[in-house]
């Protein structure tokens, strides 16, 4: 059975929000305006949020060192 065209479009958009959800920039960004509003969250939720904040900076630090390696051994000839 064929799809409708609504139905093809709900699949694409699925689809598509679950590439944008994995992508870091768009996590970093969600997280961002979310800190912006920290003001009328609870304490439990301001504590979580500072968590994800603390792990996607802690990812950030880590592919910076995976990177930097590699720019060394680029610069050493890659041997």
């Amino acid at each position: 059975m064929a799809l409708s065209n609504a139905q093809r479009q709900q699949r694409w958009r699925e689809k598509r929000d679950a590439r944008e959800k994995g992508r870091p920039e768009v996590v970093e960004a969600a997280l961002l305006v979310a800190a912006e509003g920290c003001a009328r969250l609870s304490g439990a939720e301001r504590e979580a949020l500072a968590d994800r904040l603390q792990d996607v900076a802690l990812r950030h630090l880590w592919r910076s060192h995976e990177l930097n390696k590699v720019a060394t051994k680029v610069r050493a000839g890659w041997r």
